[in-house]
């Protein structure tokens, strides 16, 4: 867990939840036959629930998620 305030740094907190989100989503991945595929869809899939989650509150959201598609 990261050691923050209670009530600040909720940015963070949604940055550092993603990467825990997709660590073991990549390890799958390792497994997995064809693993590249597999990690950018974990990552694409990963990203785009912290879009979502920057989206639902009132702060600025992270520059990446204001780009669309392969960008």
């Amino acid at each position: 867990p990261l050691l923050l305030p209670p009530n600040a740094f909720a940015h963070l907190r949604r940055q550092a939840a993603a990467l825990a989100a997709l660590r073991p989503r990549l390890n799958d991945c390792c497994r997995h036959h064809s693993p590249l595929p597999c990690a950018r869809r974990a990552w694409t899939d990963v990203l785009d629930g912290f879009c979502t989650d920057e989206f639902g509150v009132k702060t600025r959201q992270f520059h990446c998620c204001r780009l669309h598609g392969a960008a």
